[in-house]
């Protein structure tokens, strides 16, 4: 009986020593894609597409879109891109001499991703499981791929959506006339200045609250869609414009359009128009009374 014990213990022993290998195995088979680069030292990406503009972003106090336009960029879009690093890697193929890279798509990729110096080159997916193989340092990957559509977007997709930086404080704001298509006033112009740590609007003075609700709704305004316009022409002198002075002593100019589909704010100078709902119209052209 004593025997028959000391061998079920010892037979229970072994299974979970088996088990721990096996999860350790498993933990080590599920290694990341690379342990030569974190997130937080990638101050670089290029996104290299074969039949389309190469994206540039780079990280200086924020990061930003450097090609094909100068912008502040959409950090959640950062983050979905520096997540590949993170990506564990379901299975890893040494490439050789003899490995045929264009079984994996890898042939002439057409996308790739670039963190500072270190290169991913993205090809097919696996038919059975759907997980991409990337091909990185001499070594091919089989990971969950979330990212290779962003690869394949426009440059606009990494334009951030905020119409005004976070870290900008709107010092003065300037709004034109808004009219319905019929040509009657619809919202009157406005102009907000800060004088002595408080707010005063003209034609018309309204209290302190409304003027501070109208200013963090410009403040917080964000995009449904960004576009770059790299054809953009200057904007011409009838066209009703918005001027945002910020106390950093910049400023920024939106050119309005406006329908019962939408408002579009366009700024000439950056290249960028912003598309909002209708809807938001009231909340950035009228005083709540």
């Amino acid at each position: 009986m004593k025997s028959t014990y000391l061998t079920n213990l010892l037979l229970l022993v072994v299974a979970v020593l088996l088990v721990w290998l096996m999860t350790e195995s498993q933990v080590e088979d599920s290694a990341y894609i690379t342990d030569k680069i974190q997130a937080a030292q990638v101050n670089q990406i290029t996104i290299v597409r074969r039949e389309q503009q190469t994206i540039h972003l780079q990280r200086d106090q924020q990061w930003q879109l450097s090609q094909p336009i100068y912008v502040r960029a959409n950090q959640t879009r950062i983050n979905l891109l520096l997540s590949l690093l993170q990506q564990p890697a379901h299975q890893q193929i040494p490439v050789t001499q003899t490995t045929d890279l264009a079984e994996f798509g890898l042939q002439q990729p057409e996308l790739s991703l670039v963190f500072n110096e270190y290169h991913f080159a993205f090809g097919d997916t696996e038919p059975l499981s759907g997980y991409r193989y990337i091909l990185h340092n001499q070594q091919i990957y089989l990971i969950n791929d979330d990212i290779s559509p962003l690869l394949g977007a426009s440059a606009s997709s990494f334009v951030d959506n905020r119409l005004l930086d976070p870290a900008s404080k709107i010092a003065a704001l300037h709004l034109p006339e808004l009219q319905n298509q019929q040509g009657q006033q619809k919202y009157a112009a406005l102009s907000i200045v800060q004088q002595n740590d408080s707010w005063h609007s003209m034609p018309q003075n309204y209290p302190q609250d409304k003027l501070l609700a109208l200013l963090q709704n410009w403040q917080q305004a964000y995009a449904m869609q960004v576009v770059i316009m790299l054809d953009d022409e200057t904007s011409t002198p009838d066209e009703q414009e918005v001027t945002i002075k910020l106390t950093d002593n910049t400023q920024r100019k939106f050119v309005v359009s406006h329908s019962e589909e939408g408002l579009t704010l366009t700024d000439h100078q950056q290249q960028l128009q912003y598309l909002f709902p209708a809807t938001i119209i009231p909340a950035l052209f009228s005083i709540n009374e």
